[in-house]
């Protein structure tokens, strides 16, 4: 659903329409699309708007301050199954910045336990827990310390697989990106769970290509409008159509 509403995808839907319009000789239905796949650029390849949304989600929760061992619950990011590369280069951005961020709260803390999360997407070939814990332990972690969850495919998925396998007394640290936390902390608290926010991968920092009235288009702010859609429509899913 979230494809089909990104800026990408709508900007093509409007052009494709208006060539048919205009074949069909309807001249102010044509112009009425052009315009919608103009603005449709517009406002989503230029600040405000993009910068607005993904502010909107990675400001809802700030960095951590550690002040007990707690065990480190680090969401799947996604990865390659490239056996060429190395189990840290198989991860995906993502999904690289999330087990960064684990890892340092590990070391931090002077050794805790790890939970990495994530399915696989191909048969025969390791799951995202797999590949994040075995790039875990070249950065340092012990394999004693490390628990994999293999079979959640959806964050609805890895709340349900914690509670499970952990039960819903004790408090953790939930690793995961920032736009994509308030989405992951309302799923796991609806489970009966008590996550402490780590967020991470933050996409908006001071610079010139973030400040909120940049009007020079970029690709990058199509990226922020479409990580910012897929989760505030993830986060409607989960509270209209999923229970407990």
């Amino acid at each position: 659903m979230d494809r089909l509403l990104s800026p990408i995808t709508l900007f093509w839907i409007a052009i494709v329409v208006a060539f048919l319009l205009y074949k069909l000789k309807r001249k102010k239905a044509t112009r009425v699309f052009l315009i919608l796949a103009f603005l449709d650029m517009f406002l989503f390849s230029v600040s405000p708007l993009p910068i607005y949304l993904m502010k909107s989600l990675e400001q809802q929760h700030t960095s951590i301050k550690i002040d007990k061992k707690l065990p480190v619950m680090i969401l799947g990011g996604g990865n390659t199954n490239d056996d060429n590369l190395p189990d840290i280069n198989k991860l995906s951005d993502v999904g690289l910045n999330r087990l960064a961020e684990g890892v340092r709260l590990y070391t931090k803390m002077g050794n805790t336990t790890i939970i990495v999360s994530g399915y696989s997407s191909k048969k025969n070939k390791p799951s995202q827990a797999e590949v994040m814990a075995k790039a875990a332990l070249s950065l340092g972690v012990q394999a004693k310390d490390t628990i994999m969850l293999t079979k959640p495919v959806t964050t609805w998925n890895e709340a349900i697989e914690f509670k499970k396998r952990f039960g819903t007394k004790k408090k953790f640290i939930l690793v995961t990106s920032a736009s994509h936390m308030p989405r992951a902390m309302e799923t796991f608290k609806k489970q009966g769970l008590h996550p402490i926010a780590a967020p991470t991968d933050f996409q908006i920092k001071k610079g010139p290509d973030t400040v909120l009235y940049n009007w020079w288009p970029s690709t990058s702010k199509i990226r922020y409008t479409e990580k910012a859609l897929h989760e505030y429509i993830g986060m409607w899913y989960y509270r209209w159509f999923k229970e407990k």
